[in-house]
């Protein structure tokens, strides 16, 4: 049996930034500084709803959007890596 290794492309976002998503799923962020995060889909859903990090914080994100593509926005001062 092979070993599987995840590997995500970093993106750095800078304070209350957003980043377009094209796919169908975000892996997490790592907050540099706290604030919130929300994921809306192109779909209309919102699938992650200003929920609040703290600095250091990685936040998981496992699901997968019901259709490709999204916005990943930061609020409240949050600033850190998105990986996708």
């Amino acid at each position: 049996m092979g070993i599987e290794r995840e590997r995500y492309t970093m993106r750095p976002l800078g304070v209350n930034a957003s980043s377009t998503i094209r796919g169908y799923s975000v892996a997490g962020f790592l907050a540099k500084t706290g604030g919130t995060v929300t994921l809306l889909g192109l779909d209309g859903i919102t699938y992650v709803d200003a929920v609040a990090v703290t600095a250091g914080q990685y936040l998981p994100i496992p699901g997968m959007m019901q259709s490709p593509g999204g916005t990943f926005t930061l609020g409240g001062g949050a600033s850190g890596t998105l990986f996708v």
